[in-house]
């Protein structure tokens, strides 16, 4: 077993698109039983070397950024591997200096997605977001929350009233899947308020069905909310077209007045493409930082030692077409001034609500 393919894109589960997606998934399908040789090689030795040169096929291959991110993937072999096979790369211990070397290659392409895993250790890039300020500190949401007024979800999600009658939402995560039944029964909190603030700040991201479904409770109608592109082939530009995505109204208890989302850096991956989709509804304001990215839709893979590589592949783009791999921009730019008690984002979302 060379090469096994596990898919960890998640269908998107909400109404408003299931046609529209079980075209792209059929399309996926498709791509995955009549190419099997975008996956599958011949079973060479486990050695370094052989190792190595899988590593870099399979990024060759499959990663879905290369060109807008302008990564000369030749040069990445040159740079990390001949190197050491003039020096005897098989002799070099497999459970360290090889674990690093592959790293050091896969951080080149500066994308939180692209992880690799001996069974022990783990390695990403986190350059996404470590170099910049957080802009969050949950210490000072509770300055805003009525005492005795917050319910909270199975998935940590939770529903609080602020004063002057708006709402404010709070998703950590979205790692976990939402009972839809108590989240219909958390939205009725907000009924006949004046805005609600939808807090992502530090949501690294997980299913990306249930960003999906937590945007189509503030749907008013049937939205075109962005794009996907799927891998066809080995060439770094072979994709699919355009394949459309929509959210429309899921559920009772939807909201349909102003609503702020606040972001930071470490926003990404299904929580990134959330703010994307969330951004196409007309009641909608992204405050606070740019994103941190994440727009490719991960997989995983295997060496022939036994260890996985997880990478961007299946593009995802805004409805302009453009690519959300590096973030999607605020309307309203702010930084968190830690010099004072409170949030100056939640008080600036505030304003923004009550404003006529």
């Amino acid at each position: 077993m060379l090469l096994q393919a596990m898919i960890h894109y998640h269908p998107y589960r909400c109404k408003t698109s299931v046609s529209t997606l079980r075209l792209g998934w059929w399309f996926l399908l498709l791509i995955l039983s009549s190419c099997n040789h975008l996956f599958m090689d011949e079973q060479k030795p486990n050695t370094a070397e052989n190792n190595f040169d899988l590593l870099w096929k399979i990024i060759d291959e499959r990663y879905c950024f290369f060109e807008e991110k302008g990564i000369d993937w030749d040069r990445m072999y040159d740079k990390y591997c001949r190197g050491w096979v003039n020096r005897d790369i098989d002799n070099i211990d497999n459970s360290t200096s090889l674990f690093n070397i592959m790293a050091r290659m896969l951080e080149e392409l500066q994308d939180g997605h692209v992880t690799l895993d001996d069974g022990y250790n783990s390695r990403t890039y986190t350059g996404w977001h470590t170099a910049f300020p957080d802009n969050f500190e949950v210490s000072r949401i509770n300055t805003y929350r009525k005492h005795g007024h917050t319910k909270y979800l199975e998935n940590e999600t939770s529903f609080s009233d602020l004063p002057e009658s708006i709402g404010y939402l709070r998703c950590p995560s979205f790692s976990d899947k939402f009972n839809r039944n108590d989240l219909n029964d958390a939205m009725a909190m907000f009924k006949g308020l004046k805005g609600v603030i939808i807090d992502v700040r530090n949501n690294g991201g997980g299913l990306v069905s249930e960003a999906f479904l937590l945007a189509s409770k503030f749907a008013r109608k049937k939205t075109h909310v962005g794009y996907v592109r799927y891998k066809t082939g080995k060439g770094h530009n072979d994709f699919s077209d355009y394949y459309a995505h929509y959210v429309e109204p899921d559920g009772p208890n939807s909201f349909h007045g102003k609503i702020a989302v606040l972001t930071n850096r470490r926003v990404y991956s299904a929580a990134n493409q959330f703010v994307s989709i969330i951004s196409c509804l007309p009641q909608v304001c992204i405050m606070g930082d740019n994103t941190g990215g994440g727009g490719g839709v991960p997989i995983s893979a295997e060496l022939y030692n036994g260890w996985t590589v997880k990478f961007s592949t299946n593009p995802v783009f805004d409805i302009n077409k453009r690519s959300i791999e590096s973030g999607v921009k605020p309307d309203i730019p702010i930084a968190l001034d830690k010099t004072i008690q409170g949030d100056n984002i939640i008080e600036s979302a505030i304003e923004w609500i009550l404003a006529k």
